[in-house]
């Protein structure tokens, strides 16, 4: 049995059963959805919500597969669809109840399915415009040191590690393999690619993105919005809005 990673602190709204609410059960000719699904588990009581994904993309079909591997831990959600304003990007396992309008009237937390930070940003303050919760999935093989903290709707993919004292904003995205160092912060909004880390005391802002295999050193600071590229290494510091590559990490040049 995988050891679920809870040495940290999740961030996220409150989880107890809500009184009488004028919003939509989510209906499936499938099955059948109840609002809340108890479940007795070790002799305490488990609440399963539903849980939709906003954005039908390549990261939707990974996002199922973190929530398949949260279950098998814990029956912790039902994933019951994606909102996309594309109908076409429906499959058999992942489909597309409708746009994200949908969502205020759905008894469901959400997550972000989108990986591009400013998309990121603009799906998720209307979707809390909405009333939505934001639901943080954190992989059982994924670690959480103590005094961590994760913001509501990040995600933690398989095999990363949130070292103690850091900080992970509201919906990043951390994928597979990624470090974030001890004391560090990474802001809301940031997408780090596979096998990015952040080292000790670094500050990520917000709405980065950190590409596959990047590494931002020990007290480094990357500006709001900035780029830094595949397998980049950032020893200084990076202004906002600011795209690097290479080793050492330098701007690259504007047009």
């Amino acid at each position: 049995m995988r050891k679920p990673a809870s040495a940290g602190t999740l961030q996220s709204h409150d989880r107890s059963p809500p009184g009488p609410r004028s919003r939509l059960p989510l209906l499936d000719p499938a099955c059948e959805f109840a609002v809340f699904r108890p479940r007795a588990l070790a002799g305490r009581l488990v609440v399963v919500r539903q849980l939709v994904i906003l954005g039908a993309g390549e990261l939707a079909r990974q996002i199922a597969g973190l929530v398949e591997d949260i279950n098998q831990d814990t029956d912790t959600y039902t994933l019951v669809g994606v909102l996309d304003r594309d109908t076409d990007k429906a499959s058999a396992d992942l489909p597309v109840l409708g746009d994200d309008d949908l969502l205020g009237r759905l008894d469901a937390d959400y997550v972000l399915g989108v990986g591009a930070p400013d998309l990121r940003r603009k799906v998720g303050e209307k979707a809390d415009g909405l009333g939505a919760t934001a639901a943080s999935l954190v992989h059982p093989l994924a670690r959480v040191g103590r005094g961590a903290t994760v913001g509501p709707g990040a995600l933690l993919l398989e095999g990363t590690h949130v070292l103690y004292g850091a900080t992970v904003g509201r919906h990043a995205l951390v994928n597979v393999s990624s470090i974030i160092g001890h004391d560090s912060h990474v802001g809301d909004y940031v997408t780090l690619a596979t096998s990015a880390t952040v080292g000790a005391r670094a500050t990520i802002g917000d709405e980065v993105m950190l590409g596959m295999g990047s590494i931002v050193m020990n007290d480094a600071k990357v500006g709001d919005r900035s780029v830094v590229g595949a397998g980049a290494v950032v020893t200084r510091d990076v202004p906002p809005d600011t795209c690097v590559a290479g080793v050492p990490a330098r701007p690259l040049p504007t047009r």
